[in-house]
């Protein structure tokens, strides 16, 4: 019943909020617009236009604002200090969901807000809205109103967690929050620094891009305001979560001994490692494979200045990532030595290990699959030979570089993680990174392999019942046949990895008739005024113990 009543009444305050939050942000972007902050039709476009726009506005706030009010009243009321179930009402999985999903959502706004307003800047400055069709005043109006909201929610959950310890549910979803905040800003940060290091360099090359019209001398304005507007935004976002969540961690009390060993902590640190490395592969490969077309006369650069800055710009924007992949595995290495677990450094070692192992391996084997499928294509007289140009070559020099950067990213991985496995082999094959490593590449092997079988059978089967089929069937059948190849060695190598680990493993189950281990037990009898609720006083209690008890509450009517 308590669960329905949570659903009910945090489902409405976070439409509710939403609802307010779209009629707040329309009412001051009028406001703004009417003192000269929005696009220069709005000065010319009529009352009728801005009066819909007040009515609309207006009744999105006069119907959300009561619903809000009544609903997160009866939230907050539940959680007061002065109520026995308070502590079950903050730690919630509803409330915890509530918090996460409308921080989230806030953030998100105010940072599109934001987002908005310097790109607006950066391009009227540069005189490139010639139809004065931008304006600050939705941006900021966004940005104003949600952030607002986002700041009232963070007091809020701030308030809660300084009544008392929170585990559970309400606990970890809020902190995926923080660290899914903390990801994308990373994220957009990287991708904006890229952008920049694009705009930046192509300015100094005198190299506009191919996109360019000829004549548009500020071409540059909009990548560059969507690149500061990626680095401010994003680089706010990520620091800002991650410097609170660093203090989290160096907290002595319970909240720092809840947040060290968190395992969102560890994921947000392996998605990471991830994301960076395979930036970093990829632009690399980006510049390896420019520099790799000049000699297969297949560059896109007409002359030597745009052919310089499709090698260096994509090396210029590898950096970035790289030191994001560098410094996320020193911060995960100093938390691990400093937490003086050995278990906490085994599995800090192998998050930097099995997944850039995992990415050098995605993209070494689908690099190597199209390259079979072009030397099939070649040596059998397909399309991509025949028909003219330069394709062949052309992705040659596209994939090449990306097997060959990939495979060294794996052998280099690997080679770390057969030493390990040498050093304890036991231990190293009940680890859960390199089972889920080792399954992810079994599986995606497995599904690549059935869906080029698939390809290959359907093409073969259409010859065989003489069905009239478009393209050439050497070009349809070599890409897959090449997937095929490699899916086979892939699906292989890991599977037989994965049938040694299982027998290192010692078997767990009892055998018949063992006798198994009996938790201790001890009972507790806890009573209270008549009319009192002891239900509050024993989820307070739950609370306190420690990691592997559990108290079970057993109700029972005494006569007095």
């Amino acid at each position: 019943m308590q669960t329905a009543r949570r659903l009910y009444i945090y489902l409405l305050t976070g439409i509710s909020l939403g609802v307010l939050v779209a009629g707040l942000s329309m009412l001051l972007t009028v406001l703004l617009e009417r003192i000269g902050l929005g696009p220069s039709g709005a000065q010319v476009s009529g009352g009728d236009v801005i009066g819909q726009q007040l009515t609309l506005a207006s009744a999105l706030v006069v119907v959300s604002l009561p619903t809000w009010l009544i609903h997160w009243s009866a939230a907050e009321r539940s959680v007061r200090p002065d109520r026995p179930a308070a502590p079950v009402e903050r730690t919630t999985e509803t409330r915890g969901l509530f918090f996460a999903v409308a921080l989230g959502a806030l953030l998100l706004a105010a940072g599109l807000g934001v987002a908005s307003v310097l790109e607006t800047i950066i391009v009227s400055l540069a005189g490139a809205d010639e139809f004065g069709s931008r304006g600050i005043g939705g941006g900021l109006a966004l940005a104003v109103v949600a952030g607002a909201a986002w700041l009232y929610h963070v007091a809020i959950r701030t308030r809660d967690w300084a009544r008392g310890p929170m585990t559970g549910p309400g606990a970890w979803l809020p902190r995926t929050y923080m660290y899914v905040a903390a990801f994308i800003g990373l994220m957009f940060l990287l991708t904006g620094i890229g952008g920049l290091i694009e705009v930046v360099g192509r300015l100094v090359l005198d190299e506009p891009p191919l996109f360019n019209q000829p004549g548009d001398s500020a071409w540059w304005a909009f990548p560059l305001g969507s690149a500061l507007a990626g680095i401010l935004v994003g680089g706010g976002a990520w620091v800002g979560h991650l410097v609170y969540a660093n203090r989290l961690v160096r907290d002595p009390g319970w909240r720092g001994a809840s947040e060290r060993p968190a395992r969102l902590r560890l994921g947000y640190f392996a998605a990471v490692l991830i994301a960076a490395s395979a930036g970093t592969i990829f632009l690399l490969a980006d510049s390896v494979g420019s520099m790799l077309a000049v000699p297969l006369g297949v560059s896109d650069g007409e002359d030597a200045p745009e052919i310089m800055g499709l090698i260096l710009l994509p090396l210029l924007s590898a950096v970035p990532y790289a030191i994001a992949w560098w410094q996320h595995g020193r911060w995960m290495e100093a938390e691990a030595v400093a937490s003086g677990s050995d278990e906490r450094v085994e599995t800090e070692d192998r998050l930097e290990l099995y997944p850039v192992a995992l990415v050098g391996l995605a993209f070494s084997a689908t690099a190597v699959a199209w390259i079979i499928g072009v030397l099939i294509d070649a040596a059998f007289g397909g399309g991509r030979v025949f028909s003219g140009g330069d394709v062949w070559r052309r992705e040659l020099a596209e994939w090449v570089p990306l097997a060959l950067i990939g495979i060294s990213v794996w052998i280099w991985r690997w080679r770390r993680i057969g030493d390990r496995w040498t050093v304890d082999p036991v231990g190293e094959a009940a680890s859960t990174a390199r089972r889920a490593m080792l399954l992810i590449a079994l599986a995606a092997s497995v599904l690549a392999g059935i869906a080029a079988a698939g390809l290959i059978f359907y093409r073969l089967f259409g010859s065989l019942f003489g069905i009239s089929q478009s393209g050439d069937p050497v070009s349809e059948l070599s890409t897959p046949l090449g997937v095929l190849l490699v899916a086979v060695v892939v699906a292989a190598y890991h599977g037989i990895q994965l049938r040694r680990d299982q027998s290192l493993r010692p078997d767990v189950v009892p055998s018949a008739g063992e006798p198994t281990a009996v938790a201790p037990r001890v009972e507790l009898r806890l009573s209270g005024p008549p009319g009192a609720d002891p239900s509050g006083v024993v989820a307070a209690l739950r609370l306190q113990l420690p990691p592997g008890y559990v108290l079970e509450a057993i109700e029972e009517n005494m006569a007095p």
